[in-house]
Parts: C-alpha cells; sequence; structure tokens
C-alpha cells in the first residue's frame, strides 16, 4: 500500500476514534444530568439539560460533516486518483479498489460513532420531553393551589361583606329587637334550641339582652355555683339557674339542684312530678363567660 493511503487510514481512524471518545465523554455527562433533572427539576438541572443539548448539536453536526467528507472522497474518482502522491495514476479508474475499500472501511467506522451520536440525540430529546411534563404537572398543581387561595379569599371577602352590612347604619327592625343578640348568639350554638327565658327566675347578675357563653363537652363538670341552662321534661323552653348542690355517688352518679338568684326557695317546684334532683342528661349547657350588650 503506498505510503499516502497509509496515512489516510491512519487519519480515517483516528477521526473515528476522537469522535468516539468525545461520545462517550457527553454519554457520562449526561447520565448524571438525567439523574439529577428526574430527582429534582431546578434551575441549576435545567440550565445543565440546555448546555448538555447544545454540546451534543454540535457534535452531532461534527460527526456527520465527517461522515460526508469520506462519502464525497467515494463519490467521485478523480479525488479518489488525486490521492496517489507517490505513485502515478492514469486518470481512468480501472484499479481504485484499493482506496476505496479504504475509504469506504474509514466511513463506515464514522457511521457507527454517527448512529451513536444519533441515539444520544434522541435520549436528550427524550428527557426534554420528560422534563416539560414534570414542569407541566407542577404548574397545574400550583393552579390549583392559587384556584383554592382565591376561594378561601373569596369566602372572606363574603363575609367581610355581610358582617359590613349588619354593621352599617341600614334599618332592619332586628337591632330594635330586646333579644336579638341572645337569640342568634344561642342558635348559632345550639340550632334545636329555643331562645332563654329571663324573668324572676334569672340569676341576679343577668339582665335582658346579656350575651352568654355556653358549652357543653361530655368531660366537663359541673359544680355548685355554676350557671347552668338545663330542660325541664313536658317543657319546652329551656332554663338558666344557678346549681347549689351537687351530689355525687360512689359509683359516679351525679345529681344537682338548682336555684334562680331572685327565688325565695329552690327549683324542685319547678322540676317534673316527682322529681327531686336534675340529672346530667338534663343539663344542656354550662354557661362560661357573661358579656353586657345594650340595644
Amino acid at each position: 500500500m503506498p505510503f499516502e493511503l497509509q496515512i489516510m487510514e491512519i487519519i480515517g481512524e483516528s477521526i473515528a476514534y476522537g469522535l468516539k471518545l468525545k461520545t462517550q465523554d457527553i454519554l457520562m455527562e449526561f447520565e448524571t444530568i438525567r439523574q439529577s433533572s428526574y430527582a429534582r427539576i431546578s434551575i441549576e438541572s435545567l440550565r445543565e439539560l440546555a448546555f448538555i443539548k447544545s454540546k451534543v448539536d454540535k457534535h452531532h453536526r461534527n460527526a456527520d460533516l465527517a461522515h460526508q467528507a469520506w462519502l464525497d472522497l467515494l463519490a467521485y474518482d478523480e479525488d479518489m486518483i488525486g490521492l496517489y502522491l507517490t505513485e502515478y495514476r492514469k486518470s481512468d479508474s480501472s484499479d481504485l479498489s484499493e482506496i476505496e475499500l479504504l475509504l469506504e472501511s474509514c466511513a463506515k467506522q464514522i457511521a457507527e460513532v454517527c448512529r451513536s451520536v444519533y441515539d444520544l440525540k434522541d435520549s436528550v430529546q427524550n428527557v426534554e420531553i420528560t422534563t416539560g411534563f414534570m414542569l407541566d404537572a407542577v404548574r397545574n398543581q400550583l393552579l390549583a393551589f392559587e384556584i383554592r387561595i382565591n376561594i378561601i379569599t373569596m369566602g372572606f371577602g363574603i363575609g367581610v361583606f355581610i358582617t359590613a352590612i349588619y354593621g352599617m347604619n341600614l334599618y332592619s327592625g332586628i337591632e330594635e329587637h330586646p333579644r336579638a343578640l341572645l337569640f342568634k348568639s344561642y342558635k348559632l350554638h345550639r340550632p334545636n334550641q329555643n331562645t332563654l327565658p329571663f324573668g324572676d327566675v334569672e340569676p341576679t347578675f343577668i339582665s335582658r339582652g346579656n350575651f352568654l357563653l355556653l358549652t357543653n363537652y361530655s368531660t366537663e363538670f359541673v359544680r355548685a355555683g355554676d350557671i347552668v341552662v338545663f330542660r325541664i321534661e313536658g317543657r319546652d323552653i329551656p332554663i338558666v339557674h344557678r346549681v347549689i348542690k351537687v351530689h355525687e355517688k360512689n359509683d359516679g352518679y351525679v345529681k344537682f339542684l338548682t336555684k334562680g338568684d331572685n327565688n325565695q326557695v329552690d327549683d324542685r317546684g319547678l322540676y317534673s312530678p316527682g322529681q327531686l334532683w336534675l340529672e346530667r342528661k338534663d343539663i344542656i349547657d354550662i354557661c362560661h363567660i357573661l358579656a353586657s350588650y345594650s340595644f
């Protein structure tokens, strides 16, 4: 084989080997970026993905140019004849098999590298598409969160609007009713109960229009001196009186006796016939806070 053809073979193999090493380096870098992108999407991972995509595109162009250059040499006999420098060749192409085999071998090696670069480019595009899907999912979550925040804000706005309507100097007749506040407050706490009566059976420190904070927890204890709301069997209207006596047995059974602060006697006359004490089931609520309110 002439010296110049040996040089051409070395050049072709060097080009193919260089492209192969470059492809392997880019592939290793791409694998690291792909793992980080799948683990967590961040600005840094997106920047690295864009950088590796640019590098793969550039390497793809270089491999295509190298492969096309060898194919161009094979396409024209005049170019192959011109490769002979130390041996005279005529213009005819009767004996170019040696140079053709050499060029085809180098072109085949470069073509294998080009296929590897094509596969790498497809992998980068797949990661880019997958990352786009992940970003769309995050965007949808943010939109759903924004919608929930808007709904909550709208709810607060409606509440503020209704509160402002009742706080304005608009005549509705509700404000002038002597028991409006007590009725609405108690109905919010116990929707199925009636308004509490006031009169001679009220404790001394409760007046008409007072606001009571009532609770009724199963673990709450009733003690002597507590203001309670209780219901008597056969009566539709509950009564607000003070507990004056508490009897508790060893088995846990508790009974109560109540009395109005303005009354001279206890409430046994108000209880059901034959009933001398109240039980825990008869007590509806326990009063904790008393606030004066003037209409």
